[in-house]
């Protein structure tokens, strides 16, 4: 009974919203700003139910009859004629792009909650992260993260890691030489198999499409042994060295964007005398910049948050990644959740902030791999 209540008051919520947010589309599009009272009104009661539905929680479907008492309140009348400024296919847009926003900014929120938990809990007293999960700290514990930048210098004990600092720089220089030899192999065999013509070439690509259903776990002895035998165990090269040899979803993202390239381009370079690699150099890669920061942007957290590889080939304290070295914090201070969170949340920072800056690069390299045209 609770649940089916919970989906129609969620239902009715979403329901209403929508209807309120139209209005106020429609309002602002007509610029009939008398209308806006009958809006402010709706949502001032939508926020007065809903703060009465916290003190009286026997009232249910509070915040739903309130949002859908202020929508219905702004909704157009059925004896106001429809304003011939709006055509009946400008609101069927309006409502679709209303009711489309609505699902991603829900989808926003519920997957953003677990970063804004992790946040939020790193203020808290250790004494409330378990008492109170969900709520606001009471008491914001501002000096967690000065704490959690001296237990890292203490982590080890045995080295000094400038207080974390060490672990970043060997994260950001395995990254760094990930990303350059993933894009530079892969974009090399990405030509090669998009705008040469050798034999064998289809078949082979067809192989390497085919070790995309390898599971890591096949490969990970193999590989080991190989890296053992070069005398590279404890070391970061097994790290950043596998980056040169591309990938097979890398390759398969930038082969399919060269696809797009005219011929044009290249007929038009080898008629000034330009060889294979000075068409990849001058011609082609400035054209799949966009696929080339996707490409970055991915490997970027992949290899950001590699947990697998240091575990596997580090043993040594001073070469440890940064993420390796959150398990080792984990371990050396168990009980320290708000400390923990401090850390978990300093290092997942880089990664959104990265990807919130560089958010419109990467949709357009995957949006824009394989539309010809």
């Amino acid at each position: 009974m609770q649940f089916f209540l919970w989906i129609l008051t969620v239902g009715a919520t979403y329901a209403a919203l929508w209807c309120w947010v139209v209005a106020l589309v429609q309002t602002v599009a007509l610029r009939r700003w008398a209308r806006l009272l009958p809006l402010l009104i709706g949502a001032g009661a939508a926020v007065g139910l809903t703060l009465a539905w916290q003190a009286f929680p026997w009232i249910p479907l509070a915040p739903a009859l309130a949002v859908a008492g202020g929508g219905l309140l702004a909704w157009r009348r059925p004896g106001e004629a429809a304003d011939k400024r709006l055509t009946a296919r400008h609101r069927r847009d309006i409502r679709r792009d209303v009711a489309l926003h609505l699902v991603l900014i829900s989808g926003c929120v519920i997957f953003s909650l677990p970063f804004l938990w992790m946040v939020l809990t790193s203020f808290k007293p250790d004494t409330e992260i378990f008492s109170h999960p969900t709520s606001l700290p009471s008491q914001w514990m501002f000096s967690n993260y000065p704490k959690t930048f001296q237990f890292l210098e203490s982590a080890l004990g045995r080295i000094n890691t400038y207080h974390g600092a060490l672990f970043v720089f060997n994260t950001l220089y395995v990254t760094a030489l990930s990303i350059a030899g993933v894009l530079i192999s892969s974009s090399l065999v990405a030509y090669s198999f998009a705008r040469l013509r050798w034999p064998g070439r289809d078949a082979l690509f067809l192989v390497l499409l085919g070790t995309m259903m390898l599971p890591q776990a096949v490969t990970m002895i193999p590989t080991f042994l190989i890296f053992r035998q070069l005398g590279w165990i404890d070391t970061l090269r097994p790290l950043w060295v596998g980056g040169l040899f591309g990938g097979a979803f890398n390759i398969f993202l930038l082969r399919q964007f060269y696809l797009t390239i005219p011929n044009d381009l290249e007929d038009a370079a080898k008629i000034d005398g330009c060889g294979y690699f000075t068409i990849y150099w001058r011609v082609m890669l400035p054209l799949i910049k966009p696929a080339l920061a996707a490409l970055a942007i991915l490997h970027f957290m992949a290899t950001w948050n590699d947990f697998m590889g240091p575990l596997i080939y580090i043993s040594s304290p001073e070469l440890m990644t940064g993420s390796y070295a959150l398990q080792l914090f984990k371990s050396a201070n168990s009980g320290e959740w708000a400390l923990l969170l401090c850390a978990a949340s300093l290092w997942t920072l880089p990664v959104v902030g990265l990807f919130f800056f560089t958010q419109r690069y990467f949709i357009e390299g995957i949006t824009l791999t394989g539309i010809k045209g």
